[in-house]
């Protein structure tokens, strides 16, 4: 299972849309962090799959998702976050900053946008 709460808090509202996302949603519980990677412009987080992810398998092999805005205090600008699928499963988490500057760390107090056409709007808030 995903330790951290931002990350867990981005892929809930992301996997909160058509067909493919809902059914993705379930891998959730079925993937934990193998990698956090920074780059001084966003940071990239690898997963590990447990093999009972595979009956959530989504149709399209290389789904991509996107459409959570990232607002925080600790950022100079907005971030976007992108979820990438391989094989139909979750693979890893993009998320970088509009000025192509974020922290080399977890960000704390953040506030969580569904963006995308048609999306429910949900907001999550952290302080």
């Amino acid at each position: 299972m995903v330790q951290s709460i931002f990350i867990q808090e981005i892929l809930t509202l992301l996997l909160d849309g058509d067909k493919d996302g809902v059914l993705a949603r379930n891998q959730i519980d079925y993937i934990t962090e193998r990698k956090v990677e920074y780059t001084g412009a966003g940071v990239f987080i690898y997963f590990n799959q447990i093999k009972e992810i595979e009956k959530y398998q989504v149709e399209n092999p290389t789904l991509i998702v996107n459409g959570v805005k990232i607002i925080s205090s600790e950022l100079t600008a907005e971030a976007d976050a992108t979820l990438f699928f391989k094989n139909g499963l979750i693979d890893y988490l993009e998320i970088w900053s509009h000025n192509g500057e974020y922290p080399k760390k977890e960000l704390r107090s953040y506030v969580l946008k569904q963006e995308w056409k048609g999306s429910p709007k949900r907001i999550i808030t952290h302080n």
